[in-house]
């Protein structure tokens, strides 16, 4: 279960953002999970709200992003998204293809208030 790991490296950038930023509070973070990176969102979310629970980011919400598997062939020149795991063009048949999307795994944007404000 790597969502445990990544949800308690997700809790450590954005709570350092926070304070970087001089957030009060984070109400949102939202990331951009590629369908490759094989992450059940559920596990994840559960994840997220009970490792930021002690600390300074306690009442964000995570929102995540499913990107979709995207290979551009090699032989034919074009891009096509994937079905599933399989990385075949869509057009010609070929197995010579570069995926274009579908690895990501990045914070888009945190949603918090400023102190003071």
């Amino acid at each position: 279960m790597h969502e445990w790991a990544i949800a308690d490296n997700l809790v450590k950038l954005v709570a350092s953002a926070a304070r970087r930023e001089d957030l009060e509070s984070v109400s949102k973070v939202v990331i951009r999970v590629g369908v490759l990176q094989q992450v059940i969102p559920e596990t994840l979310e559960t994840a997220f709200s009970m490792l930021a629970e002690e600390t300074d980011i306690a009442a964000a919400r995570l929102e995540i992003m499913i990107v979709p598997m995207e290979v551009r062939c090699r032989l034919c020149g074009a891009t096509t998204t994937g079905a599933g795991l399989i990385f075949i063009c869509k057009c010609c048949g070929s197995a010579d293809v570069d995926i274009i999307s579908g690895k990501e795994l990045y914070i888009d944007y945190i949603e918090g208030e400023k102190k003071g404000t």
